[in-house]
């Protein structure tokens, strides 16, 4: 009552005597915010992108620095109010909050030399979509109380325009769920098997030699995995064999069956065991098991007391196709983390993630950094960058499950390189307008373009964010010049291809 009676009598006397007051007219509005990217752009007009990679798994985040411009006057502290909103899959660094509409996030900048790092994400949608436009909303109020609202675009491309499917065929066997008949509910069968295919649509393969009908023995625990019980597959398959199993205590896991065979592929034998085995168990007591999340609903578990079956079968299936002490190639990666004289590990995981990555003694990888991994921020596990959800498959987790055998699907774009893809650029014509549209590929797409040889036409320029080269030659002849890409990723190589552009007079 006090503060806004003296703000009332201070507007009284400014009316009266026509004077005017220092700062008072100045504090009408806060002080817009400057946002840089990596590369050290103003993204607040051109605004920003993500990228939906191909397959459901953790999208790479892009980080961006939030400060206040150097300018007098600036009524310290500001309180900035983040939101990127528009839909529900979008998540910024913790401390932050998810919900319906997006993502909040509240911090404050002290002083002038005081700056926020916020990173941006967007979770997977499962199977197709088109690319989307979503807004980055923030507002900012200084100390006096002055408040100002700035919008910047987000823009998501979405990589996976055509369903992403298995190389080889994939058969569920539900027969020996017999003692919590989890999988009787349609909904637990289709979100389990989605999650299975998930894991095996990264993977290059092609069909195996037929196994006959009960040729496959494999061994499923029951309660406590005491009592086990003898399964055969049900019918000849040439492709991966998965038993479900629900039980009562103590834990969920998977594992490859070990019976001493593995598939063939025109009489040669594989590295790959013929079958596998998901068992399913949860705290009924502790936690809801929901077996139907729509891509826009995902946000709404919270591990520990809800969990989403995709997310759970995601995880501890993961273990039986690739994490476990009884895939060979996965017991020496975890051999090697100990003797270094053995390398520690493979040289694409050190390239990737920037220094060996280990696995504990239940062959997870770390949750804590730097085992995130580190272009998403994710660790397949409890903690991580962003709000846990979910658990979701990595770039990291997938290089690693290379250990196991398997062949990456390197046609996917989360394992592309970041590439020049326009081999020449057309000619132009004196006083004439002229626009031309580098294109690129692979690495994180949210690219930086550069000129760093030679030198474009006089009266050309080129788009850093967007690649395209644009204006009015000034005068009749050749120019030849280098572009430079770079693309978000901190680790990655830059790349560059040399044109020659004709002015026609």
């Amino acid at each position: 009552m006090r503060k806004i009676g003296v703000v009332t009598v201070l507007a009284g006397l400014v009316g009266a005597l026509s004077v005017p007051t220092p700062g008072l007219a100045a504090r009408q509005a806060a002080p817009a915010l400057d946002v840089f990217d990596i590369f050290y752009r103003n993204v607040n007009d051109h605004g920003v992108r993500l990228v939906d990679w191909q397959g459901y798994l953790a999208n790479p985040y892009i980080e961006l620095t939030v400060r206040a411009p150097k300018v007098p006057g600036i009524a310290y502290p500001l309180t900035v109010d983040l939101k990127a909103e528009g839909t529900s899959r979008l998540m910024l660094n913790m401390p932050s909050e998810l919900t319906a509409t997006g993502a909040t996030k509240s911090f404050t900048l002290t002083g002038p030399a005081d700056r926020e790092v916020v990173r941006l994400a967007i979770h997977s949608k499962q199977g197709p979509g088109q690319d989307e436009r979503h807004k980055w909303v923030m507002k900012t109020t200084d100390a006096t109380g002055a408040t100002i609202t700035q919008t910047m675009p987000i823009t998501v491309q979405q990589d996976e325009k055509t369903a992403l499917r298995p190389p080889i065929p994939i058969d569920f066997d539900y027969r020996y769920d017999t003692i919590t008949r989890y999988f009787s509910d349609p909904g637990v069968r289709k979100a389990a098997e989605t999650a299975v295919r998930n894991w095996f649509a990264f993977f290059d393969l092609k069909p195996f030699d037929l196994v006959p009908a009960g040729d496959e023995v494999n061994k499923l625990p029951g309660d406590d995995w005491q009592n086990e019980v003898e399964a055969t597959n049900a019918k000849p398959y040439n492709g991966m064999y998965v038993f479900f199993r629900g039980i009562q205590t103590p834990y969920s896991t998977g594992y490859p069956t070990i019976n001493g065979k593995f598939h063939t592929q025109n009489g040669k034998p594989t590295p790959y065991h013929r079958s596998t085995s998901m068992i399913l168990e949860y705290d009924e007591q502790l936690m809801k098991l929901v077996s139907s999340l729509a891509d826009e609903d995902w946000y709404k578990t919270d591990l520990g007391q809800v969990i989403d079956v995709h997310g759970l079968v995601m995880h501890e299936y993961g273990h039986a196709v690739a994490f476990h002490s009884d895939w060979a190639g996965m017991a020496k990666y975890v051999e090697s983390m100990g003797d270094k004289s053995k390398g520690r590990d493979d040289q694409e995981v050190i390239d990737y993630q920037g220094y060996p990555v280990p696995l504990d003694t239940s062959y997870h990888v770390p949750g804590d950094e730097p085992y995130w991994d580190r272009l998403s921020g994710q660790s397949g596990g409890w903690r991580h960058v962003f709000p846990t959800r979910q658990w979701q498959l990595t770039k990291l987790t997938l290089l690693i499950a290379e250990n196991a055998g398997w062949k990456l699907n390197r046609k996917l774009t989360p394992f592309l390189k970041p590439s020049i893809e326009t081999a020449s650029v057309k000619a132009g014509r004196a006083g004439a307008a002229y626009d031309q549209r580098l294109q690129a590929k692979g690495g994180v797409p949210f690219y930086d373009w550069q000129v760093t040889g030679g030198a474009l036409p006089e009266g050309l320029a080129l788009d850093r964010f967007t690649g395209a080269i644009t204006g009015k030659p000034v005068k009749a002849g050749t120019s030849a010049f280098t572009v430079q890409l770079r693309d978000y990723d901190k680790l990655s190589t830059p790349v560059t291809r040399e044109y020659s552009l004709t002015v026609n007079a």
